[in-house]
């Protein structure tokens, strides 16, 4: 019904109003008042000192919508830190979520896997500028719009690569765990048979299926499992310890339980030649730690592949990217926020950075609410990232 109206009332604009001139005259005047209605509240923010409070509001907020919801927002400013925590671990745990609890990070890994792209890079291993043809064995067929595709293009979602291959089975009986049963060979055959999108570098096209290639490529190149490669080149001189796939019994005992956006609790998902595009799990301490490496890149050999992920790169006319971060400048001050979120059947996170600011936000959360197509998390985390441009933490 609502749905009548709304086309009843459009229909009623075009005919008074002269058409889709006015309609979309109408259209870029919201949009116009819009910004500049954003810009002027961002203009008149001033520190208050309590970013702190601003946070703890959103999370309240958060879980009272959301049975036997954990949210766990993190944030770091100019040194200082802030953990938040917010619902239980489980419906029947007493213990409060906290810092050390653990979640799904699904597409956080990409940035991890970009990292390592560029370790490997920086340590000889691989260019940029390899082909798929030349990393992947010879038995493996390529079509022809592949064979160019490069490292850069996978890392920068420019391969022209669809965001799932074509032969991922998800029927509703895999839908609970869409990715375990697919392996290297699934990929090969999707490989041989492939229908791209665009050709390499014209365009930005979200691919999961490009990140998982990127990673299988790096380990059949390294001659190492994926995430041991992972661990060697970033996660181990880091010293993020809790950032894994593979979780230990204690850590397993502090992953609280994934919910659909429906609050029914779901099982994890499994990753097998797909865990470069989504099979980390973390907690808000390690993101934190990852976070703060990000703002201050050292001139160690990870603190050099931190700074090069970052460091934009011409792709052609999809223009100038950086590896595996997401990458935007705010209408509100001009802010360039690195991010990048994640999602899963029972999860969905947040992380994001302001160099400058020195200034960044973690948000981790058990509802699955991407499935539902819902960005409360990614929300409060870009909320938190322009309040705290202005808002010091206390």
């Amino acid at each position: 019904m609502q749905n009548d109206k709304a086309r009843d009332f459009l229909w009623l604009v075009l005919k008074i109003g002269g058409g889709v001139s006015l309609l979309l005259g109408l259209i870029f005047a919201g949009l116009l008042f819009y910004v500049t209605h954003e810009k002027r509240k961002w203009d008149s923010l001033t520190d208050t000192h309590d970013l702190k409070q601003r946070a703890t509001k959103m999370g309240e907020g958060y879980v009272a919508d959301r049975a036997n919801g954990a949210l766990v927002i993190g944030l770091t400013q100019r040194g200082k830190r802030a953990v938040l925590g917010f619902g239980k671990v489980g419906a029947t745990s007493p213990e409060v979520s906290d810092g050390h609890t653990l979640f799904e990070i699904g597409s956080v890994s990409k940035v991890l896997t970009a990292i390592t792209l560029a370790r490997l890079e920086l340590d000889g291993k691989v260019k940029l500028t390899d082909t798929l043809r030349a990393l992947l064995p010879e038995r493996v067929a390529l079509v022809k719009e592949l064979e160019p595709v490069t490292l850069l293009h996978l890392a920068t979602h420019t391969a022209g690569l669809p965001r799932l291959p074509g032969n991922l089975d998800i029927s509703a009986a895999n839908l609970a765990n869409p990715y375990v049963k697919y392996r290297a060979e699934e990929l090969y055959q999707y490989l041989a048979s492939a229908k791209v999108n665009n050709p390499p570098g014209k365009l930005v096209d979200y691919s999961n299926v490009g990140f998982a290639l990127l990673g299988h490529v790096l380990s059949l190149k390294a001659e190492k499992p994926y995430e041991e490669l992972v661990r060697e080149a970033v996660l181990g001189p880091l010293g993020l310890t809790n950032t894994t796939i593979g979780l230990t019994d204690g850590q397993r005992a502090r992953l609280t339980a994934g919910h659909s956006p429906k609050g029914e609790v779901v099982p994890g998902w499994d990753f097998d030649v797909f865990a470069p595009a989504g099979g980390f799990h973390s907690d808000a301490t390690d993101m934190l730690a990852f976070i703060e490496a990000n703002l201050a890149p050292s001139d160690s050999s990870v603190g050099q592949a931190l700074a090069s992920v970052q460091r934009r790169r011409n792709v052609g006319e999809a223009g100038e990217l950086p590896l595996g971060w997401q990458r935007e400048v705010t209408l509100q001050g001009g802010l360039e926020i690195y991010w990048h979120n994640g999602g899963t059947g029972g999860y969905v996170c947040f992380i994001g950075l302001l160099r400058a600011q020195r200034l960044g936000v973690v948000v981790l959360s058990n509802y699955g609410d991407a499935m539902a197509g819902k960005f409360d998390v990614d929300r409060i985390g870009m909320d938190l990232l322009k309040l705290g441009s202005k808002v010091s933490l206390e």
